[in-house]
């Protein structure tokens, strides 16, 4: 780098501009996903919203690719780039409840942990990741699925107002009343318009929840998933379940692991949802019981970073029982012992998130039943295992193919390989991939901000 490129961005972010013979600089550029293993010339740490527009100016003055982290989680690895700029927001991590407004302004580079523990002080929560070492940003701004999402909707759903820094250094509040065509882009369509420094969120009352997961043998995994299916056919809003196929416990078994949640208000209902997890299927393990909110966002763990992932989603508008057939078998074909995690999850579409005219935006999968992913997860160290294992997540999904019409469905679980123009195009539909369109070349012409696919020009 030389040292008029350093200059620029050190005045930017004075102090604070770590390069590859800086000690942290390995530290500071892992991802989630080692699978994407960058090396960027800079990686900048903005304290504030102002800093960041300085970052962005200073950024584009240098003409180097440039990247946004938040919190890193992106599998496509969307948080950074070789030889290039990363503007890293985890220094903007704060969370301020207010309790009596039920609202919380959350830095752009917060986790969902940092959200959760300060929103659950107070009992009070919204929808977010269901692994809490999540990014805030990214999720929200790819829609959010999450434990509450039955009950309150999408992460994006709750947004009141985001602060958002544009390419040309702006620095907007945008909500429904202010910029109402950003606000609808903003609600799905991922990191193509601007940094966004700080959301301001809806919280909900959440005093209790009844939760936990539990795992069943996968000696059958059609049944698990039909089991899966029926459960979440009559459930009400309130009760949020997702399903893993995976390996469980010290002796690696293959097993049916259902996560629940049920932030309902009829003190009966848990003993109704109780008889029937246990109905059909007899239980390996049972953790359900009443928690609070924090605990059931961490009770699945959490993965390091710096594994190899390669995830294939899709969403369908049914479970039917050919498909449940084709997915037992996908399972019985993964490779399921350590460090190998092949996972396929399933994850409902129901009650608030189904609701399109609760809050105007582009998410594409609202009228969808659930979402299908093949995750695949292995060691950092394994790359001679990438094609392989790429190809066991992708034939999933090109089984679930034939039951959607929703392109890559959930941006934040879509392979780059899917990210195609056409395919972005299926995803959205032509009518609002053509107004996404139209609103980047308005804010962002030159490409500055990166997404998983283009929108229009070539990214810089």
């Amino acid at each position: 780098m030389s040292a008029d490129v350093r200059s620029t961005l050190e005045a930017a972010c004075p102090g604070r501009v770590v390069t590859p013979e800086h000690p942290a600089y390995d530290r500071a550029r892992l991802l989630f996903n080692g699978a994407h293993d960058h090396r960027p010339a800079a990686i900048c740490l903005p304290g504030d919203t102002a800093e960041v527009r300085a970052a962005v100016l200073a950024a584009q003055e240098t003409g180097l690719p440039t990247a946004i982290r938040g919190g890193g989680h992106n599998v496509a690895g969307a948080g950074s780039v070789d030889a290039g700029v990363v503007i890293d927001l985890r220094l903007l991590s704060g969370v301020r409840v207010d309790p009596g407004a039920r609202t919380a302004r959350v830095g752009g580079g917060a986790t969902w942990a940092d959200v959760d523990l300060a929103a659950g002080t107070y009992q009070l929560a919204t929808t977010g990741g269901t692994f809490d070492d999540t990014g805030v940003g990214g999720l929200t701004l790819g829609g959010g699925i999450g434990h509450l999402m039955g009950r309150a909707g999408l992460s994006c759903d709750n947004v009141l107002s985001y602060t958002l820094v544009t390419a040309s250094g702006e620095t907007l509040t945008v909500s429904p009343e202010t910029y109402p065509e950003i606000d609808w882009a903003l609600r799905g369509a991922g990191h193509h318009f601007g940094a966004v420094t700080e959301f301001t969120f809806r919280l909900h009352d959440v005093p209790r929840v009844y939760g936990g997961y539990v795992a069943y043998p996968a000696d059958d995994p059609a049944a698990a998933v039909r089991f899966f299916r029926d459960l979440m056919r009559d459930a009400p809003d309130e009760l949020v379940c997702t399903l893993l196929l995976e390996r469980y416990g010290p002796m690696q078994e293959p097993a049916a692991v259902i996560s629940v949640c049920y932030s309902g208000d009829d003190p009966a209902y848990p003993a109704v949802l109780d008889k029937a997890l246990r109905a059909t299927l007899t239980p390996l393990a049972w953790a359900v019981g009443e928690r609070s909110y924090v605990s059931m966002q961490q009770c699945l763990g959490r993965l390091p970073f710096g594994l190899r992932h390669y995830w294939s989603a899709r969403c369908v508008d049914s479970l039917p029982d050919e498909l449940t057939e084709a997915l037992a078998e996908r399972f019985r074909a993964a490779r399921i012992t350590d460090p190998y995690n092949d996972t396929i999850l399933i994850e409902p579409i129901h009650g608030a998130v189904r609701d399109r005219a609760r809050v105007p935006g582009v998410v594409p999968f609202r009228t969808a039943r659930f979402n299908i992913t093949g995750m695949a997860i292995w060691d950092a160290g394994l790359s001679a295992a990438d094609a392989r294992q790429r190809e066991w997540a992708r034939s999933v999904s090109q089984l679930a193919e034939p039951y959607s019409t929703w392109g890559a469905g959930y941006l934040n679980y879509a392979d780059r390989d899917s990210l195609t123009a056409a395919r972005s195009e299926q995803t959205y539909g032509p009518e609002n991939f053509a107004r996404l369109r139209r609103l980047k070349q308005q804010l962002d012409p030159d490409g500055f901000f990166r997404s998983g696919y283009t929108l229009t020009g070539a990214p810089r």
